[in-house]
Order: C-alpha cells, then sequence, then structure tokens
C-alpha cells in the first residue's frame, strides 16, 4: 500500500466527521451549513484523491480528478460567503456579488467536467499521480486566491478587532485556520503543478487546520464563530428561571442551573429523578400556568408552574417542558398589596363608621346621665325609679354592645394576620361583612339575605374573603338608589358554594365588561376609587381556587358571582335569581 494514501484518507475522515459534527450543533444556521459544506467538499476532494492514487488506469485518474473538482471548484465563494454572514455584511458589495461568484464556479466546474481546459492529464510520480493543467487553470487559481484573500480580509477587518476578547482571540485563531489552506494547497495543489513541478499533494491535509480551528473553538469557549450552534443549553443557564425536561413518567430528562439553584442541588444531582420529589401541587396533565410549592433545603418556595407537551416531528409526545419561577417576591408584594387595599376599604368606611358608632354612644350618654338623675331624685319616686333604672341600663348596655361589635368587625377585617386556610361557614361571613358595610350601604336598606340551607363551608383565608364580599357589597351599594335592591344568595352546586351579590342599579355598560377586573380600571370619578378593589378580589378568589365573573345590563343591575372550592360536597339549592336565564358577561376567567 502507498504510505502516501493515509495522508488524504485522513482527510477525508476528519473533514466528513467535522461536516456532520457542525451540523448537528445546528443545522438551521446559515452560517453552520456553510461550514459544514466547505469540510464536505474537502472530504469529496479527498476521497477522490485517495481513488486515483490507488488506480492504475491514466483515463480513471483523469476522471477521479476532474470529478475531485466538485468539491473544491467553490471554495472561494463558499469561504466569502461563511465570512460575510458572519461579519454580517450583507448590505455590501460582496453579499451582492456573491449570486455571480458561484455562477462562475459553477462555470469552472463545467469546463473542467466537459473539456481539457482544466486538467490536460495526468502523469505518474513516485508517491503516486500528478496533472498537468491546462488554459482555463490560471484564471480559476487566481479567482479562487482572490475570494479567499477577501474573506481573510473580512475577518480581520470585523471579527478579530472588535468583539469580546474571546472572540478575538478565536477569529485570530480561524484566520490561520483558512490562511493555511490557502497557502498550502494553492502551492503544493496548484501553484508547482502550474509551473511543472509535481510535489507531494497537501491541499486536503491543510483543511484539516481549518476543522481544527473550528473545534478548538468549541472546546475552549463552547461555540465556534465557524459553527455557533444553537446556544440553547447556553441561553437556558442564564435564565433565573428553573427549566427542565421531563419524560413522559415525570422523571427529569435534563435541567438548566437555575433549577438547580431553586431545589439546591446540581442540575446532574436532578436527573432521574421524579419532579415530584420536590414539587408539590402540580399535575403532569395541567398545562396552564399556576402556583405551587417546590421543597428546597432553605424551606417551602412557592413558585409559578408553566408547562407545555414537547412532541417530536412525527407529532408523538417525548415529554414535558416545565418553567419553574420563584414568586417569594411576587408573593410578599401581592400581600402587601392586598393589605393596602384592605387598609383603603377601611379607610372609605371610616366615617359611616364614625357615625354608626356615634349613634349608640350619644343614647348611652343621654341614659347614663338620665339614671344618674333618676337616682339623685329617688328619694322622691322610691317605687318607680328601679324599673326605669333597669330599662335604661338595659339600653345602654346595647349600645355598649354595638360599638364594641363594630369595632371588633373593623379590626377583624382590618388586621393583616398570617395567610390561613380553613373550613368557613359562608353565612356567618357575609353577615360580618355585612355589619362592617353597613355604614356605607346608602338610604340604610337592609340587605336581602337568600342564604341557602345546605350549603356546605368553603375552605379558605377568612379575611382575604372578608375583603372580596366587602367589596361586591360596597360596590353594590353604591350602585342603587331610592326602592333598588341589593341581594346576597348562596347555594351548594357539585363541589362548588356559589355566592351572587346582587343589585338593581345603574349596571355597568357593556363596552366596560371586559375591564372591570383590571387593575386601575374604575368607573367612578376621579378621586372615588383607586381602582384595585375588584383587581384584587379576582385575584384573592383565584388563588383560593375559584372563579369570579359579572354579567350585569345597563339600567337593569348587576350580578358578581363568586364560585369557591366547598368543604364538604352535599345537597344543592336550584337557581332562583332573576339573572338565571341570562348568560355571563365579561371575562369570568381573566
Amino acid at each position: 500500500m502507498n504510505p502516501y494514501l493515509l495522508l488524504p484518507l485522513a482527510a477525508c475522515v476528519t473533514c466528513a466527521m467535522l461536516a456532520v459534527g457542525i451540523l448537528a450543533r445546528d443545522s438551521r444556521h446559515r452560517t453552520n451549513r456553510l461550514g459544514a459544506l466547505l469540510m464536505l467538499g474537502a472530504s469529496l476532494w479527498a476521497a477522490c484523491e485517495v481513488l486515483w492514487n490507488a488506480a492504475d488506469d491514466p483515463d480513471t485518474v483523469l476522471w477521479l480528478v476532474r470529478i475531485s473538482s466538485i468539491g473544491w471548484v467553490a471554495i472561494g465563494p463558499t469561504a466569502l460567503h461563511l465570512f460575510t454572514d458572519l461579519t454580517r455584511s450583507r448590505s455590501s458589495r460582496v453579499y451582492r456579488l456573491l449570486p455571480m461568484l458561484y455562477g462562475v464556479s459553477a462555470l469552472f466546474l463545467l469546463i473542467d467536467l466537459a473539456t481539457p481546459w482544466m486538467h490536460v492529464a495526468v502523469v505518474r510520480t513516485s508517491w503516486g499521480w500528478g496533472y498537468r493543467f491546462g488554459p482555463a487553470y490560471p484564471p480559476f487559481y487566481l479567482f479562487t486566491v482572490a475570494c479567499l484573500a477577501g474573506a481573510i480580509a473580512l475577518g480581520l477587518r470585523d471579527l478579530a478587532g472588535e468583539g469580546a476578547p474571546g472572540e478575538r482571540r478565536q477569529a485570530r485563531v480561524l484566520m490561520a485556520g483558512i490562511g493555511v489552506p490557502l497557502v498550502v494547497a494553492s502551492i503544493t495543489d496548484g501553484l508547482l503543478p502550474l509551473l511543472g513541478w509535481q510535489p507531494p499533494r497537501l491541499g486536503t491535509a491543510s483543511f484539516t487546520v481549518l476543522g481544527t480551528a473550528i473545534a478548538w473553538g468549541v472546546y475552549r469557549h463552547g461555540y465556534s464563530l465557524l459553527a455557533p450552534g444553537d446556544f440553547a443549553s447556553e441561553i437556558l443557564d442564564t435564565l433565573p428561571d428553573g427549566v427542565a425536561l421531563l419524560r413522559l413518567d415525570g422523571r427529569v430528562r435534563s435541567a438548566n442551573r437555575g433549577l438547580g439553584r431553586l431545589v439546591g442541588v446540581s442540575p446532574q444531582d436532578l436527573e432521574q429523578h421524579r419532579i415530584g420529589e420536590w414539587l408539590h401541587g402540580h399535575s403532569l396533565a395541567t398545562h396552564t400556568e399556576h402556583e405551587a410549592s417546590l421543597s428546597t433545603p432553605d424551606g417551602v418556595v412557592p413558585v409559578s408552574v408553566a408547562s407545555a407537551p414537547l412532541h417530536d416531528k412525527q407529532g408523538e409526545p417525548i415529554g414535558l417542558v416545565l418553567v419553574l419561577r420563584d414568586l417569594r417576591e411576587v408573593t410578599g408584594l401581592r400581600s402587601r398589596l392586598i393589605t393596602s387595599g384592605r387598609l383603603a376599604a377601611v379607610g372609605q368606611l371610616a366615617a359611616g363608621i364614625a357615625h354608626e358608632i356615634n349613634n349608640p354612644i350619644a343614647y348611652v350618654n343621654a341614659n347614663l346621665c338620665a339614671l344618674r338623675s333618676l337616682v339623685d331624685g329617688m328619694a322622691d319616686e322610691f317605687a318607680k325609679a328601679p324599673a326605669e333604672a333597669r330599662e335604661l341600663i338595659d339600653e345602654s348596655l346595647e349600645g355598649v354592645q354595638r360599638v364594641a361589635a363594630i369595632v371588633r368587625d373593623v379590626k377583624s377585617f382590618s388586621h393583616a394576620g398570617t395567610p390561613e386556610r380553613r373550613a368557613l361557614d359562608i353565612a356567618e361571613l357575609l353577615d360580618a361583612v355585612l355589619r362592617v358595610a353597613s355604614p356605607q350601604l346608602r338610604y340604610g336598606r337592609p340587605v336581602v339575605r337568600r342564604y341557602g340551607k345546605t350549603v356546605p363551608p368553603v375552605l379558605g383565608d377568612p379575611q382575604e374573603l372578608k375583603q372580596v364580599f366587602l367589596n361586591l357589597v360596597i360596590n353594590a351599594g353604591q350602585a342603587v338608589r331610592g326602592e333598588q335592591e341589593i341581594r346576597l344568595v348562596t347555594r351548594h352546586q357539585e363541589d362548588r358554594v356559589v355566592v351572587l351579590v346582587e343589585d338593581d342599579g345603574c349596571g355597568i355598560p357593556d363596552e366596560m365588561l371586559e375591564s372591570v377586573f383590571d387593575p386601575f380600571f374604575t368607573t367612578k370619578q376621579v378621586g372615588e376609587g383607586t381602582g384595585l378593589g375588584l383587581s384584587i378580589a379576582h385575584e384573592i378568589v383565584r388563588r383560593h381556587g375559584g372563579t369570579l365573573s359579572v354579567q350585569s345590563a345597563l339600567g337593569r343591575g348587576t350580578r358578581f358571582r363568586v364560585e369557591l372550592p366547598a368543604a364538604d360536597v352535599s345537597g344543592a339549592v336550584p337557581d332562583v335569581s332573576p339573572f338565571a336565564a341570562a348568560g355571563p358577561r365579561g371575562s369570568p376567567d381573566r
């Protein structure tokens, strides 16, 4: 076997492997495709060189030499195209010339395959076969050298002198990787044969230097300027959110550093474990964003979970992509916002509460003054005094109890406390809300209560749910006039408790229904509302696993419907509301 064959054989295999590796990084990236095309062309060129140096027939050798031109005839325009894309010079004159340059390469290929103007004949040498050039080769040689020199010039101008230090170092190595084939191949495979000398051909071997430069960039920097890849793993690792790819059985296939930071272990340690070991309150069948709890060494962390199924190109499911966002800061801000909204509601109630407290205090004071006068005159009307004194004292005690109840309800409502979910009697909760809201209800009209008899408890935080219903009741009170009614209706439907807050007031225009739950949206005059009440109420109900929706008709009234999970399932109450025949409007699931 001719030892020289080992050189082009090694170049063929190396260039083919580099081409496959470049395409594997990201075949959609045109820079990658152009880099792989250079390597594939060199691989084809080297394969033909192995075959013609192993052949004995001159005609077969000449045919293989001409066929090899498919691999090298477009090297110049391809390299120039590659560096034009790398330097983002698409608006330059060079980029506009590329179609013409490819056309010239195609013309040279046709000349070589169909005529003897490029390769006239082959000659036997001590190391294998050489060849003699025809009159078309000198123009091709100058054309290719000019294209490669232009590619290097673009790289030196826009890559080696700008960008990050790592990119400048990599650019200099790549310039050498392009420069070596330019010098070596043009001399051993072009210039010297053109002058009549037949040295061993080193052109294909020189292209392995370019491939080595690309591989060095990937190894040293994680990417190559000539084969940048899609940067998917690098981008994922920079995200603060946790991202995981799950298998269909819930085991972690891969995870980014963000998820490792959240859980408190390395991403590699998460692999092959079930996500349920750390994530609680999430179902693999759930593909909507929701909140859950993540177990970490520092305790339980509230997280937002978004997931989506992953399919292969045939549409078959292969896993699930999971994105987790740390909600500790958001939870704190939300808690403060809810407390702020609660205190704002208390501020709105303050004037009415002061008036409400003033009434019982006034007659308590009057009764005590009368009691003192009565006691002073007991000597004159001894028989009558004890009975009247007892009546005055009873009235005074009733007034004091009313004051105490009002203060207790307001204090209970305004106190932020610690969120606590427990079973709540919805009727008792609504009665407590009405005691607080009564000073704000116009005309002193009582609220009509239609509580279902078999309504089970709901599971929730009492302070937050009081805030929801207080806001709805006050809004209803501000909408009614004269003899118009406010109604509170409760019923049980399957595993839900439904609360309706209805009024016969002015109603909401159709064009505003879509926006009633938006933050800072209000139909009130400037200074009369913040626009946060319904937004906060909607968020509280959503976090309780329920829904808050609205339906309204201008001039006929409004109904807000609150659905909450029941703590116990039993019975049901039919819908007897005057709105029963009307469909919901607005956006219940905003």
